[in-house]
């Protein structure tokens, strides 16, 4: 199960630019160095932590510069693809990591003279040469899989010139394979970062304007359009290591979803959820549960936030029937979900509960109803 996760994984990444790569060419290559810090966000972590983690990215970009709604909504974008290498400073027990990503920046605000202040957002698949082992490394209680999903979200200011560009911000970068192999504490790595960049085109600055008709024809309309959707998931976890040993269960679920436009980017997410989550049903060394009484309902309210064919979904849910929670009554979304057609979707995401990560979401949705 954790590879089918894997490629389905890769699947939602590459139509997540495959959307713009026939015409790709980058107008910005960037090279990018940072300095920061694992954070020890669990007390069991503080051992792992030995000095500074630094890291390297190079960057291939390219500014959207088309006249469709999107293009004016977000002001010129700069969507991109980056290879970045991270140093935890912890070579034995952390190793290094290697890293493919997409990414959008937004600009936040931009003019000729001032600049441009950018928030990105990117994810991607990280390869990690360290991993937990109870024999060879069994002081890494963070990472337990070679092969984890990455997050990266990043404030950043550039200055640009008629064939180069520096700048500098502050990122945040997230490590975890979200309990498809345990340990699974994760990594998280803020840190302070400096760069240099040659343009093949200098980066301008987009003057604000409205949607109007006069825009070029896009799928606008369509996604933002009120919709009901039924998703289906299925995916795996392993509990913690609190038993005999760590085994991977099937976790299955379906969501019926009605999503309210609340703005020009913004939607209202409204869901009712069935779990099966056949790791809950063996949680307890001492116990385990009926089938039935592993199923969990419960009542979702989120948020995305759309641009493109891709949108940024987050929330939190509560349990109206769950006989086994270990972890509480509610719980948390984090996802991304990207729209192959006006109807058909895909989902990845993150559910957990507050800080604990329950499992990763790989989801196919399909749109029964569309209210333009």
């Amino acid at each position: 199960m954790k590879h089918i996760a894997v490629i389905f994984f890769v699947v939602i990444q590459i139509a997540g630019y495959a959307q713009f790569v026939d015409r790709f060419k980058p107008t910005q290559i960037t090279a990018t160095t940072n300095l920061g810090f694992v954070i020890a966000h669990h007390s069991n972590m503080i051992h792992l932590l030995q000095r500074d983690a630094h890291g390297i990215e190079l960057n291939f970009s390219q500014q959207d510069r088309k006249q469709t709604a999107w293009s004016t909504l977000y002001r010129g974008a700069v969507r991109g693809l980056s290879f970045k290498f991270h140093d935890f400073g912890n070579p034995k027990e952390l190793g290094y990591a290697y890293t493919m990503f997409g990414h959008t920046s937004f600009p936040l605000y931009q003019g000729p003279k001032f600049g441009f202040l950018d928030f990105r957002i990117g994810t991607g698949l990280a390869y990690l040469t360290r991993k937990f082992d109870p024999e060879t490394n069994p002081k890494n209680n963070a990472i337990g899989s070679y092969l984890n999903g990455f997050v990266n979200l990043m404030f950043n200011y550039n200055k640009h010139f008629r064939w180069w560009h520096f700048g500098f911000g502050l990122e945040f970068s997230h490590y975890s394979n979200c309990a498809t192999k345990v340990p699974n504490l994760g990594l998280n790595v803020p840190s302070l970062n400096v760069n240099l960049g040659f343009n093949l085109e200098q980066r301008t600055a987009i003057d604000k304007k409205e949607i109007n008709e006069n825009t070029e024809a896009s799928n606008y309309d369509d996604v933002m359009s009120d919709g009901i959707y039924l998703i289906g998931f299925l995916t795996a976890k392993q509990n913690v290591i609190k038993q005999k040993e760590a085994i991977t269960r099937p976790v299955m679920a379906i969501q019926g979803l009605y999503d309210l436009k609340m703005g020009s980017r913004w939607k209202l997410n409204v869901a009712m959820d069935i779990i099966y989550n056949d790791a809950n049903r063996h949680y307890y060394d001492t116990s385990t549960y009926t089938i039935g009484q592993t199923i969990q309902l419960g009542a979702f309210v989120g948020a995305g936030i759309h641009f493109y064919k891709a949108e940024f979904t987050a929330g939190m849910g509560v349990y109206y029937w769950s006989p086994v929670r270990p972890f509480g009554m509610f719980y948390h979304r984090l996802g991304f979900r990207y729209h192959f057609t006006n109807n058909l979707v895909g989902t990845i995401g993150i559910k957990s509960h507050f800080a604990i990560a329950d499992y990763l979401e790989l989801g196919i949705g399909y749109r029964l109803w569309n209210r333009k």
